[in-house]
């Protein structure tokens, strides 16, 4: 199975319509696992004709890129196709974008599309559904800054294509983080009981689990959640570390523009980083992120604070080798490391750079 983003655009005749049309056509093949606003954006490479509607989905497919490749021109043929002429307009345009984090290239088809990264209607879609995305070893937010300052064409979000689903994705496992090269670690203080905060915030003051907190993520990536972040200190340095915020809701954070926001775990499936990912807060956080993990450093406090938030620790069963770092009449801080588990081989695609 290989995740496969899209660009569909339409300005001839009814463009929603034609879009939609392709979206459900497309839906009855293959899983969509994401689909993104309507964008309206000029004419790019031939300007002389009438504005486009866009967007980007994301498509699990079970099949050779060729093969899917013919069948997004079936898709095109179904919706008679009209096309006056190369880059001018059309009723529906269906362009691979990514395929997976390889390479292709036959006489026909190029992949990652040659002009993904000068094009404002892939890039801000992709920017809305797959934040996470790092093609060419950049953040998405590199290739949007840099489009702008190209001067490319005007784009502006105009709704969404009303009653259309997703197909439900399986949630993301330990074996494909590993498989995918990432690594991810756990972070968290617990007091006597596993409580996590009270009345949303921490009710102790441990100067040494700061100090350890600090030490332990310099130069990775902070994992969190909208509270979480929120609790940072506003001179949370981004050069020290990434802040990543996990929110269905928030579509940027006021506290830290520099954040990176996403909406759903399953989005991890698409990046490719050698830093290493903390899972640090909230709860739910916690709860979704820990059972990933390949080591949980666990500060625990030999106090009840009374906390009003407790952490499910069920994520313990996976990680039978506990490791003492540091020791006080305070707190003791463990290293929880996970059960080793047999991997697939790396599979022979060419990763895009």
């Amino acid at each position: 199975m290989t995740r496969v983003y899209l660009s569909l655009g339409s300005n001839l005749g009814d463009r929603e319509k034609n879009l939609r049309e392709a979206v459900v056509c497309l839906q009855r093949e293959f899983t969509l696992f994401t689909l993104s606003s309507l964008w309206e954006t000029e004419p790019w490479g031939y300007v002389h004709q009438p504005p486009f509607l866009n967007l980007v989905l994301g498509l699990d497919v079970p099949m050779a890129i060729e093969e899917f490749f013919a069948q997004c021109q079936a898709v095109e043929q179904t919706l008679k196709r009209e096309k006056r002429n190369f880059w001018g307009a059309r009723t529906i345009d269906i362009d691979i974008i990514f395929w997976g984090h390889e390479r292709y290239q036959s006489s026909n088809l190029i992949v990652p599309h040659p002009h993904w990264h000068q094009r404002n209607f892939v890039l801000y879609p992709l920017m809305e559904v797959a934040p996470l995305m790092n093609p060419g070893d950049r953040a998405l937010p590199f290739w949007v800054q840099r489009c702008r300052r190209d001067d490319a064409q005007a784009i502006r979000r105009v709704g969404k294509l009303e009653g259309i689903g997703l197909d439900a994705t399986p949630p993301l496992t330990y074996v494909e983080v590993k498989e995918q090269g990432l690594t991810l670690k756990g972070i968290v203080a617990l007091d006597s009981r596993n409580g996590l905060a009270r009345g949303g915030k921490i009710p102790w003051n441990l100067p040494e689990d700061r100090s350890f907190f600090r030490k332990k993520t310099r130069d990775g990536i902070l994992c969190m959640g909208r509270k979480t972040a929120e609790g940072l200190p506003s001179a949370f340095d981004p050069q020290e570390r990434e802040l990543w915020i996990l929110s269905r809701t928030l579509l940027c954070c006021e506290r830290h523009p520099d954040a990176l926001v996403f909406h759903h775990p399953e989005e991890m499936r698409d990046i490719r980083t050698n830093k290493t990912i903390w899972i640090c807060g909230g709860r739910k956080i916690y709860e979704q992120f820990l059972p990933l993990c390949e080591e949980i450093y666990v500060t625990q406090l030999l106090e009840n604070h009374h906390c009003d938030r407790i952490l499910d620790l069920s994520w313990r069963v996976s990680f039978p080798e506990i490791l003492c770092v540091e020791r006080s009449n305070r707190y003791t801080i463990k290293c929880h490391r996970r059960k080793p588990v047999a991997l697939l081989p790396p599979n022979n695609g060419t990763e895009f750079s």
